[in-house]
């Protein structure tokens, strides 16, 4: 018999994460699991694209710095969530996405390709005018995935 597909547990380090990860410890004890975190660089925003920074490759250096601190960041990150779901009792690795275009975008892919069995994800309710502004992580996942989403609400 094959290896079961991993959950995906998506982590950014908010306490409506860290619920997730409890939450999918409690209701998938000890299951195997992958914690994702997504990063996206200052590079890829539509105004660093169109700055005049951008069009002329001005302040590559100090760009590059920026980079680095970014991916070191995320690491850090998805080590903590790593930690916390391994500390709940699962079998967790971490994974870190960079986003080019939406936040969202990385994961459904990641899904696609490790076949996951579910993503987990915790819900900020941010109303509609904040989620349109902020991107709607959730909302992204929900519409876009060809994988099963749960969405944990906040307590």
């Amino acid at each position: 018999m094959s290896e079961p597909a991993p959950l995906v547990l998506c982590y950014d380090g908010s306490d409506e994460s860290k619920l997730a990860i409890r939450e999918a410890a409690r209701l998938f004890p000890g299951a195997r699991v992958k914690v994702i975190h997504v990063w996206q660089s200052i590079q890829s925003s539509a105004a660093y694209r169109y700055s005049a920074a951008g069009v002329t490759g001005a302040l590559t250096e100090a760009m590059d710095e920026l980079e680095a601190s970014g991916r070191e960041a995320a690491a850090k990150i998805v080590e903590e969530g790593v930690r916390l779901a391994n500390d709940e009792g699962l079998l967790a690795e971490g994974v870190v996405e960079r986003a080019t275009d939406h936040v969202w975008s990385p994961v459904v892919e990641f899904l696609d390709r490790e076949q996951s069995s579910v993503a987990v994800v915790g819900s900020r309710r941010l109303g509609a005018i904040r989620a349109g502004v902020l991107g709607g992580f959730s909302a992204g996942l929900v519409h876009h995935s060809h994988r099963p989403v749960l969405i944990v609400p906040r307590q």
